[in-house]
Order: structure tokens, then C-alpha cells, then sequence
């Protein structure tokens, strides 16, 4: 089993925690992207998706921290959903970001 992490600063202040696992080579079987943000002094854990615990979901924390199934992308390879998700958080982290200051600014 081979497990790779790293962290992406999106910005000083938004990052982005990558977590791939490999069983055999070659062949990604789990992985997990979680968008975190500093926000008024305090880290954040804003949004998340992965296939851990046996199915692919996200979290949108803005709205609560359970997991959310998506099922519209099942017989795509993981790496393809993996790139798909990465993409998705890196141009469009800030909206995320704006949800999560919105729902709970104090």
C-alpha cells in the first residue's frame, strides 16, 4: 500500500489537504480532498469529499458536517473523480469559502 499527502496553499489562508492511497500500483483506491480556510483567527474545515467509509460523498460543512452521497459518478474511474473534485475546489474555493462565512458569521 503506498499513501501520498500534501497540502496545496490556495492562498495564505485556504488550503487545500490531499490524501491519495494506493492498494497495488497504479490503482488509486481511496482518496480525499479537504478545503480548509482561516477565518477571524480559527481554522476551518469548510468542505470535504473522499470515498472513505465504502461510498464517494461530500461534506458541505456550511450546511452540516454528514456526508452527502454522490451517486451521478458512478463508472468513473477515481482517478478521473479525484481530478474532477481537485479541479472544482481550486477554481471555485472561495465560493465555499463565502457559504461557510455567511452561514456562520459571528
Amino acid at each position: 500500500m503506498k499513501i501520498k499527502r500534501y497540502s496545496i496553499e490556495l492562498t495564505p489562508k485556504d488550503i487545500l489537504d490531499v490524501v491519495l492511497i494506493w492498494q497495488q500500483v497504479g490503482m488509486l483506491t481511496k482518496f480525499a480532498l479537504n478545503y480548509r480556510a482561516y477565518i477571524n483567527g480559527e481554522w476551518y474545515e469548510i468542505y470535504r469529499v473522499d470515498n472513505y467509509h465504502g461510498f464517494l460523498h461530500e461534506q458541505k460543512f456550511w450546511r452540516s458536517p454528514q456526508p452527502i452521497p454522490i451517486m451521478d459518478k458512478e463508472g468513473w474511474s477515481l482517478r478521473l473523480i479525484f481530478q474532477e473534485y481537485h479541479d472544482e475546489i481550486v477554481e471555485h474555493f472561495w465560493k465555499y469559502r463565502s457559504y461557510f462565512e455567511n452561514t456562520y458569521s459571528k
